[in-house]
């Protein structure tokens, strides 16, 4: 089932996005495809609406912007791998998403390691 939101939380996820663009965040830890920080801000932001707590003002405090960028560079990080097919996931009844590493991410991991760059 695919969500819905509220057009105030897409244009600020938008406006945010922009604004790291601008300032070549995504450039800056080479995440070439920013779905997952769409998706992110989305959901971290209608959490907000939903509280009450959707403020023009300031929408995320400075510890959960941070917060925020560290789940984007990771999720990002995560996603890309997955889309290499170095890692896959399923579905957990306690948990969101399990990641685990393909045959051909042990194997890439492997070759790292032979090679000494890990």
């Amino acid at each position: 089932m695919e969500k819905i939101y509220q057009q105030c939380v897409i244009e600020k996820t938008d406006e945010l996005i922009e604004i790291l663009k601008s300032i070549s965040f995504f450039d800056d830890y080479e995440i070439e495809n920013t779905s997952f920080a769409k998706k992110y801000l989305l959901d971290v932001l209608t959490e907000k609406f939903i509280a009450g707590k959707f403020d023009d003002e300031e929408i995320l405090t400075e510890d959960e912007f941070e917060t925020c960028l560290k789940e984007i560079i990771s999720g990002s990080v995560l996603y890309d791998l997955k889309e290499k097919g170095y890692v896959n996931s399923y579905e957990d009844d306690e948990v969101d998403e399990v990641f685990f590493l393909t045959e051909e991410g042990k194997q890439y991991l492997k070759k790292l390691q032979d090679d000494n760059l890990l």
